[in-house]
């Protein structure tokens, strides 16, 4: 696990200096390395400092990243780390296998609290050990769906892309599938008793409308939320339309939209996102009410200019 650390801190070196050759180095490094997947599961340290079970050939896309990299969603993870601050609470709507959870609960300390939701009862099982093995207490865990009203649905695996790609919307025929029960984050806060909710990150794989729908409660407040949404004009399993989640966004509940400059993946600033033709297509957005902004727009950490 050192050795492999170390491997992670020096590519992330180059990619981030970008030194002279930094490329040709890169592909030394993974020919030297990474000539071949291990087979099965293995615990690795991330660079941010926190360890994970990962096994990067079953899984194609976080797992195999973490791998190779030691991170995942760099850029956003870089804008968590100047947004979210001790005593947050947090909420993380498709936790996979806890790489947001457990950042975000080590950024919010044991005043805080992150509430996560994995329905997927196999990624589930991975997320409860990764919270385990990093001794984090402060997590709510959820094997649930959240969505627009209570009930039972099926989730369907989609390991062609990668575990996380799971989804309450079907992407293909005879897909494998659970019975999974469907919550409101509205009625999980109030059982709960949680009235402030500092930030909301929902990457449910197309049924991220729905997941909104079930948050009126805490989306209509002035205080309301930062919410880091997936959305995607790529994707056939997103059942709803770029235009209808930007004007739920932004006439709805008076969010202002921002997105990455460069993408999710890379250290980059916020830009706005004044038309729906200006989203992003296949990336995350962020959404401030009008607190949020005169809280952190003077943040050239966060925002571009």
């Amino acid at each position: 696990m050192h050795k492999l650390h170390l491997i992670h801190k020096v590519k992330s070196f180059f990619i981030d200096k970008r030194p002279k050759g930094f490329g040709r180095v890169l592909k030394l490094i993974d020919a030297l390395f990474f000539k071949a997947l291990p087979e099965g599961e293995l615990l690795i340290k991330t660079l941010d400092g926190f360890q994970l079970f990962i096994n990067p050939k079953y899984d194609k896309g976080i797992e195999r990243k973490l791998y190779l990299t030691g991170v995942y969603e760099k850029g956003l993870l870089r804008v968590l780390d100047n947004i979210l601050s001790p005593g947050d609470v947090m909420v993380d709507a498709g936790a996979n296998i806890g790489l947001i959870s457990i950042f975000s609960a080590f950024k919010v300390g044991d005043e805080g609290l992150v509430v996560a939701f994995e329905p997927h009862p196999e990624t589930f099982s991975i997320l409860q050990k990764n919270i385990l093995i990093n001794g984090l207490t402060k997590i709510l865990l959820f094997n649930k769906a959240l969505g627009s009203a209570s009930g039972i649905a099926k989730i369907y695996s989609n390991l062609q892309i990668n575990r996380g790609a799971a989804s309450l919307v079907l992407f293909e025929k005879n897909s494998p599938s659970f019975d999974v029960d469907v919550v409101t984050l509205d009625s999980i806060l109030t059982e709960r008793n949680i009235h402030k909710v500092n930030l909301l990150k929902i990457d449910v794989e197309g049924f991220e409308m729905e997941v909104l729908k079930g948050s009126h409660s805490i989306l209509s407040k002035s205080n309301g939320p930062i919410l880091v949404v997936e959305c995607s004009t790529t994707r056939s399993n997103f059942n709803y339309s770029m235009d209808d989640l930007f004007d739920f966004l932004t006439h709805q509940y008076s969010y202002h939209v921002f997105k990455f400059s460069i993408s999710k993946e890379k250290t980059s600033k916020l830009i706005p996102v004044e038309r729906v033709k200006d989203l992003p297509e296949h990336d995350n957005i962020l959404a401030f009410k009008d607190l949020h902004l005169l809280t952190f727009s003077k943040n050239t950490s966060i925002f571009e200019g």
